[in-house]
């Protein structure tokens, strides 16, 4: 690669993206809010009154001039200190408290909503105004946000609904609509998709009954942009659509083909991530037809730069740069501000994109390196006359990032550590990570691997932080988990894991911990909610079982493995195998599990995986005298069952060894089941076509449940007809059930809008279905011991689609999960659900050991010794 010669271009910047905002609705400060404050005053046309001093902080604000706004607010407030105005000042004081937030200042925000709350009690005076209770409510949103920053949603969840209820007994409709978006969000982030859904619910009724059709339009399109922002793509684009249909200003126009340009783009990537190319090739095409039209309306700023980048993502580089000249102009055209700033970032940071192999040199004919610099130079002159120091951080990293380009290594860490020293007065993780992240890598370049773990280190500490925030859906700056979240942890093990650090077990105790922190960021990731109850199953005491830890590196396959008594001494193997060695037997084995006419070259890989991974355990697992083998899989070995690995004379489950899958080490409540099951059971097996699929029928339904009873004690079952969401739901909330036992179609998939299971005349989506079993453990009091999901499957073709099972295990609170992986022969599968039931009502056998007597069953028993038919259970969570 070329080395830039850019020494002497040490203050100069760029930044990798749009900062990455918490994503309220805008208007939480807004002209209703100052106009109110001033209703509460005296009216003067003096420019040295508090009130006109309020109008010059909003000005500043409005134009992302968040120092300025500052200094304008505290004038206002020391003059309604002088006229013994407390609203006035707690307004005031809100709005600074505003602004200190976008700075980053936490600290500082704190004392002057602490401040302006400290004024307005008592606040249930006789006598209070409409007016004042409208700033009542502003400033409780106010802290309702900084809750959210701080990352304490049940209290912001708290504070909102407040504001929310002052809002409503001053008739302020839009403050209740701000408020109320706001609690859904947080119930989102909380896992409580039903209750949220039901306050947005709320919000669209109340938009509905706006009689202006372009405020109508407003609160659509701010509404289409939340549900975006939670995951609903779908609703999204319905309510844009909506929006659009209503709206009759270009200005609003053109934010709503943004707004939709933004869904599409995030449709299209959700879609390229499960294997869907073709579609999601459409989306992209009306993302780019939605981000010209916003264009050719309005010319609006933020769609030609999303044009722009979506076109060099897309590999079209010619038509991205016909774009480039008017992006320019544009940006030169902006005042001081911090979209100034960030448009400048933002088109350096797409600019250096085409530097990329596939697009040739590209380049040359765009900006140089040199002229990224120099345009950037600006930029963080302006960040610093701002007083922003987010916008400084962003910009001195993503020059460290630039030289990191040019191979600069030294020129580069040095913007790097500067870019975190600027960090030091704020609160700003979701910044700060990746820094220290660069951090890493410039170090490692330059051979110091000690100092680059701790660089790693911290910035994995910092990604702590901010996860159920960082990790939630914000296509406004087309955050990839994959891309910018996920390599933070993998090179971070790789770096754990080299040769010269394999021997000591701070190291591997570390990567341990790191593999365990990926999976739960994924598992939140595809959830959209935290996950902090989990437990460590390390605390389970077993003394049959090892856990195993199969990590696929660059250049080798790892394994490490916690044998029985020695959580503390964990035992490190390798095979050295590179990773694209790996993951192409994997995915060939994938593929031919599910076909099965491939037995022969099934057996070939399976062969080739137990070489990589188990032998080298062999002896290990031997002298511990191990029953049960938890493996916590990475990447595509997730797509497969262990138990089908063979030594070349017998399969796993034949070498005595019971077979689970932990998707991390943080399940629920882990343990033995002490009590005999109590199983709800129901199922569809007539023929249905739901959504232009057609599901064939399931012959054994009845013979299966009924088969299931023999053994443990079952509700009465719902069947074809009256299987549906509302009898499901009736059951669960009246009955007391320990398990749930459903045999009805179904897909579980990394994406949740594409994994449901299918009850009569209906797909229940993976958020309903979460939420029905969330119902059987009592809303998480109790959670459920088993769900077992006879007659799915995951997604052909979705790299990480076991992540839908582990994330109902992980949503639901639910102990263990029991699934088919493709579509199972009916008569088998059958056969195995029963004889499971039967091997797991006698005393002492585990889950993990009555699957694999089932399994065993179908080879000996019944003769089904194709791995198609045999292989296909993978039991997720508690093994015990």
């Amino acid at each position: 690669m070329r080395r830039w010669l850019l020494i002497g271009l040490m203050s100069w910047v760029i930044a990798i993206a749009m900062p990455l905002e918490i994503g309220l609705l805008p208007g939480m400060l807004g002209t209703t809010a100052l106009s109110t404050a001033i209703a509460s005053t005296s009216i003067s046309s003096s420019a040295e009154t508090p009130q006109a001093f309020l109008r010059q902080g909003l000005a500043h604000y409005e134009a992302e001039q968040f120092f300025e706004a500052i200094q304008q607010w505290q004038q206002a407030n020391q003059g309604f200190s002088i006229q013994a105005d407390r609203w006035g000042q707690a307004l005031a004081l809100s709005y600074t408290a505003l602004a200190y937030q976008q700075l980053g200042q936490l600290d500082q925000a704190e004392v002057r909503l602490n401040e302006s709350l400290q004024l307005l009690e008592p606040i249930d005076e006789p006598g209070q105004s409409p007016e004042q209770a409208v700033i009542y409510a502003k400033v409780l949103n106010t802290q309702g946000k900084l809750h959210w920053l701080e990352g304490n949603l049940e209290a912001a969840l708290r504070v909102w609904q407040s504001s929310a209820q002052a809002y409503l007994q001053a008739g302020d409709g839009a403050g209740v609509a701000i408020a109320q978006i706001n609690q859904a969000r947080v119930l989102q982030h909380l896992g409580l998709n039903s209750q949220a859904q039901d306050v947005l619910q709320q919000v669209y009724q109340r938009i509905q009954q706006q009689p202006d059709a372009d405020l109508k339009a407003t609160g659509l399109r701010h509404l289409g942009s939340v549900f975006r922002q939670i995951g609903d793509l779908d609703t999204a684009r319905t309510l844009l659509q909506d929006s659009l249909s209503l709206a009759t200003r270009p200005s609003g126009t053109s934010l709503i083909f943004l707004e939709l340009g933004n869904t599409d783009w995030s449709m299209a990537n959700r879609l390229q991530a499960i294997g869907r190319q073709p579609e999601s090739q459409q989306f992209f095409q009306t993302a780019l037809a939605a981000y010209q039209k916003a264009v050719d309306v309005d010319g609006v700023l933020s769609a030609r730069l999303n044009l722009f980048r979506l076109l060099i993502d897309r590999e079209q580089a010619n038509k991205a740069l016909q774009q480039l000249p008017e992006i320019q102009k544009t940006i030169d055209q902006l005042p001081l501000s911090r979209t100034a700033v960030y448009a400048n970032i933002h088109l350096a940071e797409s600019v250096l994109k085409l530097a990329n192999p596939s697009h040739g040199d590209v380049n040359v004919y765009a900006l140089k390196p040199i002229e990224i610099a120099e345009r950037l130079s600006a930029a963080v002159e302006q960040a610093r006359t701002l007083q922003d120091k987010r916008a400084e951080a962003y910009a001195l990293g993503q020059l460290g990032h630039l030289y990191e380009q040019a191979q600069q290594w030294a020129e580069a860490q040095s913007l790097t550590q500067q870019a975190l020293l600027t960090l030091e007065t704020i609160q700003a993780p979701e910044i700060r990570y990746r820094w220290e992240w660069q951090l890493g890598r410039l170090i490692q370049q330059q051979g110091n691997r000690l100092r680059a773990i701790q660089a790693y280190e911290s910035a994995v500490e910092s990604l702590q932080q901010v996860r159920d925030d960082l990790l939630s859906v914000n296509a406004d700056v087309q955050f990839s988990f994959r891309d910018n979240v996920e390599p933070v942890y993998r090179q971070y093990i790789e770096l754990l894991l080299a040769a010269d650090q394999t021997a000591q077990p701070k190291r591997l105790a570390q990567a341990i911990q790191t593999v365990d922190r990926l999976q739960l960021a994924e598992l939140e990731n595809y959830l959209g909610c935290t996950l902090a109850q989990v437990r460590s199953v390390e605390q389970v005491q077993d003394t049959q079982t090892a856990i195993v830890y199969p990590i696929v590196l660059s250049d080798r396959l790892v394994m490490i493995a916690q044998l029985p008594g020695g959580a503390d001494s964990p035992i490190y193997r390798e095979t050295l195998i590179p990773q694209a060695t790996v993951d192409a037997m994997l995915s060939a084995l994938q593929v031919n599990l599910a076909n099965p006419g491939k037995t022969p070259e099934v057996l070939e890989a399976a062969q080739k995986v137990y070489d990589w991974m188990i032998r080298p355990l062999e002896a290990d697992l031997d002298q511990a005298a191990v029953q049960t083998l938890v493996f916590v899989p990475d990447g595509a070995l997730r797509n497969i069952p262990m138990s089908v690995l063979h030594d070349g004379e017998q399969y796993l489950i034949e070498k005595g060894y019971a077979v689970a899958i932990a998707p991390r080490l943080q399940m629920f409540t882990p343990g033995s089941t002490h009590s005999p099951l109590k199983v709800t059971i129901g199922g569809v097996g007539i023929p249905q076509q739901i959504n232009e699929t057609q599901f064939p029928p399931i012959a054994k339904l009845r013979e299966e449940l009924e088969g299931i009873a023999n053994y443990v004690e079952t509700s009465d079952p719902l069947i074809d007809e009256s299987f549906t969401t509302d009898n499901i739901r009736q059951q669960l909330e009246t009955g007391e059930f320990s398990a749930i036992h459903w045999k009805t179609h179904g897909v579980f998939s990394s994406d949740p809008q594409e994994t449901y299971v299918v009850a009569y005349n209906e797909q229940i989506i993976a958020r309903d279905l979460n939420d029905l079993i969330w119902l059987g453990s009592r809303g998480g009091s109790r959670p459920l011991e088993l769900v077992v999901l006879s007659a799915c499957e995951t997604a052909q073709g979705d790299n990480r689609a076991v992540l839908g099972l582990a994330g109902l295990a992980a949503r639901t609170g639910t102990r263990s999960v029991l699934s088919t992986l493709w579509i199972a022969q009916d008569t088998p599968n059958t056969a195995f659900m029963v004889q499971f039931y039967k091997a797991l009502a006698q005393s002492g056998v585990s889950k993990a050991e009555a699957v694999r007597q089932a399994q065993l069953s179908l080879i000996n028993e019944y003769g089904y010794t194709t791995p198609y038919i045999w292989s296909n259970y993978v039991l997720i969570g508690n093994w015990l």
